[in-house]
């Protein structure tokens, strides 16, 4: 049963402490609907999210937006592709390498803003905004029911500081990282829906609190995390018997293995297992068990760091500006120190169901599949993982400030105990400093240019920062419809960039590899024909590069070899509609039609309304004498926008 009895119900376990200031809850309980004005905070933590992030719905796509959205086939075929969706894994539509991620909620929704609004990422950006938005009432009407017997104040102050921190940058500017707000949002309401059956007893809210955890997994796989989240939040903040509790927790075992047996079986599907780069996560690159506990905690560390004092703010610290230490390494012993101190002391005070405890206990458990520590993940940093646990960070905060301003008003939100100026200004200048970070770190996500070129002086050695940055140098040089070089000049940088990734990791085959394309565009056929060849020695299966290989083949007029090599990367990557129709062109330079029209057609059901496509299709009905044949794809070039 729920611990929110009567006023004349026994006082909760754990009373205030003689003369010190206290936050502990007191004899006389409020019920959340009594808390006065409190509908006001929810109504200021929603306003609060959208505005901070009001900046952002202009910006285009940036970083993994192209994977998860722009350049995803099975997300542009919209909400018909929901079966491919819900049973492949999560970048199937983008590339053909084994992957560890299963999220079908967000690339559902993604599907879904596609069909709605083609190629639009400002809707998108908007339903991001919107979610967090939500993301900040539905934590307010959660945390002031689950804290109902403390001062009200204090799930305000959390929730208001959870939605201002600039950690969220990542989150809320970055499209693809929507998991991450749907899977809270999916745990929050959760945990309401758990607390309103405490309240009632209707069977239906139990199982909605189901669903809703069900729906949390599906949105990102993080949210297994929550499997210890509920059993310890009833703990601190019921009088529920262990028993109850954990037969309660049991249920929520039912979504998880549901989820868990699905991602399973898709993963399970494929024939290679995924293999993590050390351009990944550098931690890969240890030499031991020794390194790579040290090297984990250092970054633990780091993480904690930028909760902490959000300044400066990185997408990206990879190899080699990060490399794996041992715990020689002070920052290792520090680390390591830190997050042990912070579990041993919450333990301690778990049975005095301290709040700081719970804190503490929330940011361990929900970070920690991030860490390294207990599974290697792909990827040694990023401030997205850090979105729930910073949950926990907020509730110590909170905390603190109620203890200073010895606050135990179980009714009053915006002045208790007659403090309220000193309280909220106090809490203001906390709250401005981070919506000044929040809004003026925003501008950094507009595009992938404007974010590497905001973060490489943070990580200027990082090999993967530069080959990405290069990238984008590159790109202001070209005609992004054609390839062809508008301003040589940028393509030149373009090249140093890359030149210096490589320095930084001499293996790097996607630096050669885009390299080697620069020279391409810029008509140097040999150079870039050498550069593929350096990036094949270090991944022969790289389905890109041997494509561009073939067109430089195509261009010597050498078509056996330019065959050879389209067939190897189809071969690697059936779905790459590129080569497909590539090696359709070489087979119809060999007067080999119905050979070029079956590849094409085949790249046609990964990108059906290519005109390109539809165009050779038709075309070479008419030099095989069968114009009637290639009429409807000519017609349908035509009503694409793209016909002849």
């Amino acid at each position: 049963m729920s611990k929110r009895k009567s006023a004349k119900s026994a006082p909760p376990p754990r009373p205030a402490q003689k003369n010190k200031p206290s936050v502990s809850p007191p004899k006389i309980q409020a019920p959340a609907h009594a808390i006065r004005l409190g509908w006001l905070v929810g109504l200021l933590a929603a306003a609060l999210g959208f505005l901070l992030y009001a900046n952002t719905l202009q910006h285009d796509y940036c970083l993994d937006d192209f994977s998860s959205i722009k350049e995803n086939w099975v997300v542009k075929g919209g909400l018909k592709n929901i079966g491919t969706i819900f049973t492949t894994e999560y970048r199937y539509g983008v590339w053909s390498s084994p992957g560890s991620l299963y999220r079908p909620i967000p690339l559902t929704l993604f599907a879904w803003q596609w069909q709605i609004a083609p190629d639009d990422p400002h809707f998108a950006h908007l339903i991001n905004v919107l979610l967090y938005a939500l993301t900040g009432w539905l934590l307010w009407v959660t945390w002031r029911r689950i804290l109902t017997n403390y001062p009200p104040v204090l799930p305000a102050l959390a929730v208001l500081i959870f939605m201002a921190h600039p950690v969220h940058t990542e989150v809320v500017a970055n499209i693809k990282s929507v998991d991450e707000i749907l899977a809270l949002l999916g745990c929050t309401a959760s945990l309401y829906a758990l607390w309103r059956y405490f309240d009632n007893k209707h069977g239906a809210w139990l199982l909605a609190s189901v669903a809703f955890y069900g729906f949390g997994l599906f949105c990102k796989e993080s949210a297994i995390t929550f499997l210890a989240v509920f059993p310890l939040t009833m703990w601190f903040f019921t009088s529920l018997s262990l028993g109850k509790n954990l037969r309660l927790t049991a249920l929520m075992l039912l979504p998880a293995a549901v989820f868990l047996m699905a991602r399973q079986n898709v993963i399970a599907a494929q024939q290679h297992k995924e293999i993590f780069s050390v351009l990944d996560n550098f931690i890969v690159g240890a030499a031991n068990q020794g390194e790579r506990f040290a090297s984990a905690f250092m970054m633990c560390g780091r993480y904690l760091w930028t909760l902490v004092l959000p300044h400066p703010l990185v997408h990206d610290m990879g190899y080699p500006q990060m490399t794996p230490v041992t715990f020689a390494d002070w920052r290792a012993v520090l680390g390591l120190l830190t997050y042990l101190g912070m579990g041993i002391w919450a333990l301690l005070h778990l049975k005095k169901k301290h709040f700081l405890s719970f804190a503490a206990l929330f940011y361990l458990i929900t970070f920690s599949l991030f860490s390294n520590v207990l599974i290697q993940i792909g990827t040694s940093y990023g401030e997205r993982l850090l979105y729930v646990p910073s949950l926990g960070l907020a509730f110590a905060v909170a905390y603190l400030f109620c203890r200073l301003f010895n606050i135990n008003d179980l009714r009053e939100i915006w002045n208790p105990n007659g403090k309220g100026i000193a309280l909220w200004g106090a809490a203001g200048i906390l709250l401005a400093a981070y919506s000044v970070k929040t809004i003026s770190r925003n501008p950094a996500w507009f595009d992938s240019g404007t974010l590497y070129a905001a973060d490489i002086g943070h990580s200027p050695n990082g090999a993967k920062l530069n080959y990405h940055h290069a990238l984008e140098l590159t790109k202001k040089g070209l005609d992004e419809a054609t390839g062809e070089v508008l301003d040589s000049t940028w393509v030149l940088k373009g090249i140093d960039t890359y030149t210096k990734a490589i320095q930084l990791y001499p293996q790097y085959h996607d630096a050669y590899g885009s390299r080697g394309l620069a020279y391409f565009r810029l008509k140097k056929y040999d150079q870039a024909f050498d550069d593929y060849q350096q990036s094949l020695k270090y991944r022969p299966n790289d389905a890109k590069v041997l494509s561009n290989m073939g067109f430089i083949y195509f261009l010597r007029n050498q078509l056996d070899e330019a065959e050879r090599v389209y067939r190897e990367s189809i071969k690697f990557d059936p779905r790459f509609v590129d080569a497909r129709r590539n090696l359709g062109a070489v087979m119809a330079m060999k007067r080999d039609f119905p050979a070029a029209i079956e590849q094409w057609e085949e790249a046609l059901k990964y990108d059906p309304q290519n005109v390109t496509l539809l165009n050779y299709i038709g075309s070479a009905y008419k030099d095989m004498g069968q114009p009637e044949k290639g009429q409807p794809y000519l017609d349908k070039a035509v009503r694409y926008g793209g016909g002849k």
